[in-house]
């Protein structure tokens, strides 16, 4: 009987090391994408590789759908050790580092070739500077291209200074943008959204098509500026001391893997949101393309917008760096 009772507690020690090890190679990942999204499938499939390349000694555990907070919370439990790292939009990023918020700046990119360029030119500072904040990036992706939705006809700065719009409450760069307009915006949380267009509090809005439709927004407005504001930025971010820890093989497999498989994931959602932008004009909602003229003013808004952030989100030098490397692009392009 005493032999059967040591075998036993050596079985439940034994268990207990496995479960520790385990646990101490085990990426807790808070994600606001809900279990089942295009985002969610490719995340399950690096997991299955990180673990398949580490021979099950690093892994994920999935917090999808939200359910541990907003980007601003899950950067607090990160830093407080509950999580180990988040999928955080650029609202996220620019909680750790307000500069990275410069690749965002309003009607300033006119393709993803240039968002790409621009990105991979700035990556490595990025990245540098995310490190002495305590957080390893992982990976970019983003959620494509974020266009502005409205109750009312919109295709014209002068329409939207006669808007009530709605900005993320958390998003210092979306409401520089609309102050750019001259109007001051209605901030909110994402949760109050709906229920503010249903009330009339607000009659505008600014989302990507494939949110729209997975949020249902686009059931409460009926047209959109066919023209994007900017590409809605991204990144997978863990702590920093955590990946000091892992063994150099298991580092150098997790950031190329995550690398790549992110990389998928970029391309696969901005091709759903093109899809999404197609449906959406199936749905009801009518698509305006500005003019010429138009264009033109949207662009000094950016500008205004992206001028007024210095200082306080990011330098006049790297703005300087990413108008530089805009016009650099277009230059090779013949644009």
């Amino acid at each position: 009987m005493k032999r059967f009772a040591f075998l036993v507690a050596a079985v439940v020690v034994s268990l207990f090391s496995v479960s520790a090890v385990a646990q101490e190679h085990l990426i807790s990942l808070a994600v606001v994408a809900p279990e089942g999204s295009l985002w969610m499938k490719e995340m399950h499939r690096l997991d299955a590789k990180v673990r398949e390349k580490t021979n099950g000694n690093v892994g994920f555990k999935f917090y999808p759908g939200g359910v541990a907070g907003d980007d601003k919370t899950v950067i607090q439990k990160i830093r407080g050790g509950q999580f180990v790292g988040a999928g955080v939009t650029g609202v996220g990023m620019g909680e750790i580092v307000p500069a990275s918020r410069v690749i965002e700046i309003p009607f300033t990119f006119r393709s993803y070739d240039e968002v790409d360029y621009v990105l991979r030119k700035l990556s490595n500072w990025f990245k540098a500077e995310f490190e002495k904040k305590g957080f390893k990036v992982l990976g970019w992706t983003d959620q494509g291209f974020v266009y502005m939705m409205s109750k009312k006809k919109i295709a014209s700065v002068d329409d939207v200074k006669k808007a009530k719009p709605w900005v993320w409450d958390v998003d210092p760069l979306g409401q520089a943008a609309f102050k750019a307009f001259g109007i001051n915006p209605i901030p909110l949380s994402l949760e109050n959204v709906t229920t503010s267009l249903d009330s009339g509090m607000i009659d505008t809005i600014y989302i990507s098509p494939a949110a729209a439709i997975a949020l249902q927004w686009y059931r409460k407005v009926s047209y959109l500026i066919d023209f994007p504001i900017t590409d809605g930025a991204g990144a997978i971010i863990i702590s920093k001391e955590f990946f000091d820890k892992l063994p150099k093989e298991h580092q150098v497999v997790l950031e190329t893997l995550s690398s790549e498989y992110l990389r998928n994931l970029t391309i696969a959602t901005r091709k759903e949101n093109d899809r999404a932008m197609k449906e959406l004009t199936k749905k009801g909602l009518t698509a305006i393309a500005p003019t010429a003229a138009d264009l033109e003013r949207f662009f000094k808004v950016g500008e205004q917008a992206a001028n007024s952030l210095v200082g306080k989100l990011y330098s006049q030098k790297i703005l300087d760096k990413v108008r530089a490397l805009l016009a650099e692009f277009r230059a090779k392009k013949g644009k």
